[in-house]
Formats: structure tokens, C-alpha cells, sequence
């Protein structure tokens, strides 16, 4: 992934944006919200090396649940995002929030196993 082409391709969505509230400004917030997932796809794209060196680091150490968990909390955490950019783009700055709450309650119940996991090991330790 190239960041510059991210901040290249940002800087053109963002002038063609400006142009296109001025000429059709019932399409922007649909023009926004495309530029903004083929953003994130291309980002989500770049992801490929860091993911397969944590499936590797998962695999030598034995942790995959751990890794697993890490790596759906990231998703949930940049999908959320992403949505509720969205949304304040659109002037829907409630519905983004709810949206970020969402993603935090998901992340939370998505972690459940790991915190079942820690509070068991706290309580051998502490026998």
C-alpha cells in the first residue's frame, strides 16, 4: 500500500467534490461515500503483509485465538469508522455516533473469551 497514493487520490476526490456540491449537490454525499470505500478497500488491500506476518506469528507461538481476536477487533474498529465518517459527512453526526458505540460493543462482546481467559488464569495464580 502507498499512503501518498491515498493522499493523492484524497486531494483529487476532495476537489471534484467541491466542483460537483456546486453542480449536483443531491450526488455528493453519494460521490463522498464512494470515494470513501474505495479508500478504505484499497487500505483494507494493504493490510495483506500485516496479516499473514500475525498468522505467522500466531502459528510459532500457539496464540492464534489471541491473534484472531486482534485482528476482527481491528476490522470491526476500521469498518465502524468508516460508517461513521460516512455518516458525518452526510450531516448525520447521531446516527455516526451510534455507529462508533456499535463497533465499541462489538469489540467488547468480541473479547468476552479473552477476559473469561485472564480472570481464570488470575484465579490459579492467585490459589
Amino acid at each position: 500500500m502507498n499512503p501518498l497514493a491515498v493522499c493523492v487520490f484524497s486531494a483529487a476526490a476532495v476537489t471534484a467534490l467541491t466542483v460537483l456540491r456546486r453542480i449536483r449537490p443531491e450526488l455528493a454525499d453519494l460521490a463522498a461515500a464512494a470515494a470513501g470505500i474505495i479508500t478504505l478497500v484499497y487500505v483494507l488491500d494493504g493490510l495483506g503483509p500485516f496479516l499473514e506476518a500475525v498468522k505467522g506469528y500466531s502459528a510459532s507461538t500457539g496464540a492464534e485465538g489471541y491473534f484472531t481476536v486482534m485482528v476482527k477487533a481491528l476490522a470491526i474498529s476500521l469498518c465502524c469508522r468508516m460508517s461513521a465518517d460516512v455518516c458525518r459527512d452526510c450531516g448525520e453526526s447521531s446516527l455516526a455516533s451510534h455507529v462508533e458505540l456499535a463497533g465499541k460493543v462489538g469489540i467488547v462482546v468480541l473479547s468476552l473469551p479473552l477476559i473469561e481467559q485472564l480472570l481464570n488464569t488470575a484465579k490459579e495464580l492467585m490459589q
